[in-house]
C-alpha cells in the first residue's frame, strides 16, 4: 500500500515496533500503562498490531522483542520465528549475554531466514562494547545481519548502558554498517543534545522521538547524521503510528528526504528493493 503525506506518496516501513503472545500481551500492556506518562495504541498482540498499521497505512514493521533472561532466548526466538513468512511483518532473532552458545542462536537465527538481531543494553544489563558480547557480534557480521540496539535511557531504568561513549567504544572495534541505534541514538530525551556529531557508521531510527523535541533541533540532527541513514520506528504499541506520520510529514523535511526515511532507507538496509 502507499499513504498519501503533504504532496507526496510513499510506502511505509515502521522499523521499531513490539508485539506479544496473546497470552503475555496484557500482563505487558499493564505494566506499561503504570509508567506514566505511556500510551498504548493495540492490545500488544500481532492482530492488533496488524489493524493498527492498517488504520495508518503502514506497509511492514519490525517485530522487536528481547529475552530479558538467558533461558528465554529460545522461547522469545520460537515466538518470532512464524512471522518469517509474513509479508506485512519482519521480525529480529534475539540473544542474550549470559546465553551458553550465543554464536549457536545467531548462527540458526541466519539459517531460518531472520534479517537481524534486536539487543537491549538497559534489559539485558550489558554495554555495548561489552567483550561478552564479541561472539555474537562477530557471528551476526559473519552472516551479514542487522544489529539494531536500544539507545540511550529507558522508561522505567536509572542507568544508562548504551550512552555515546559506550557506542563510540563499540564503534571503535566494529566498523559495520549494518548496525541501528534505536531511538535517535539515545537522544530522544534530549539527552547531550544538540552535540550530536558521532561518525558513526550505520543508522539511527526516530522511533519514540518525535514531539520529544522542537522540530527545527530533529531535522538538523537527522541531516547531521545523514538523510541516507536514518529510519522511520514508531516504538509501538506505545506510539501511535498514524500520528507520528502525520508530525513526520510537518516537521519541514523535503518530499525526497521524507520517501527516504519512510521506506527508502529501510529497503535497501533489508535487502527489499
Amino acid at each position: 500500500m502507499a499513504i498519501k503525506l503533504g504532496q507526496i506518496e510513499t510506502r511505509v516501513i515502521d522499523c521499531h515496533a513490539h508485539v506479544f503472545p496473546r497470552a503475555l500481551a496484557p500482563r505487558v500492556i499493564e505494566r506499561f500503562l503504570n509508567l506514566s506518562p505511556t500510551e498504548v495504541f493495540s492490545d500488544g498482540t500481532a492482530q492488533g498490531w496488524l489493524e493498527h498499521m492498517d488504520s495508518s497505512g503502514v506497509d511492514i514493521s519490525l517485530l522487536l522483542s528481547v529475552p530479558t533472561k538467558p533461558n528465554q532466548v529460545e522461547t522469545v526466538n520460537d515466538f518470532l520465528r512464524p512471522f518469517l513468512t509474513s509479508n506485512r511483518f519482519i521480525p529480529f532473532a534475539s540473544v542474550h549475554p549470559k546465553h551458553p552458545d550465543p554464536v549457536g542462536v545467531i548462527r540458526r537465527a541466519s539459517k531460518d531466514g531472520f534479517k537481524g538481531i534486536k539487543l537491549h543494553p538497559l534489559m539485558q544489563d550489558f554495554k555495548p562494547q561489552d567483550p561478552r558480547m564479541f561472539p555474537a557480534y562477530d557471528a551476526a557480521i559473519e552472516e551479514g545481519l542487522v544489529i539494531l540496539f536500544h539507545a540511550g535511557a529507558g522508561m522505567d531504568y536509572d542507568a544508562i548502558r548504551g550512552s555515546k561513549a559506550d557506542f563510540d567504544a563499540f564503534f571503535d572495534k566494529y566498523d559495520y554498517g549494518k548496525v541501528v541505534t534505536a531511538h535517535l541514538g539515545g537522544r530522544h530525551n534530549f539527552q547531550d543534545f544538540p552535540e550530536f556529531k558521532t561518525g558513526w557508521p550505520g543508522y539511527i531510527d526516530i522511533s519514540f522521538s518525535l514531539g520529544m523535541m522542537p522540530d527545527e533541533y530533529l531535522v538538523d540532527l537527522i541531516r547531521d547524521f545523514g538523510i541516507d541513514n536514518v529510519l522511520y520506528g514508531s516504538d509501538g504499541p506505545w506510539r501511535s503510528e498514524s500520528r507520528d506520520l502525520a508530525m513526520l510529514a510537518g516537521i519541514g523535511l523535503s518530499e525526497l528526504e521524507l520517501e527516504k526515511i519512510l521506506y527508502g532507507n529501510a529497503a535497501r538496509l533489508l535487502g527489499l528493493n
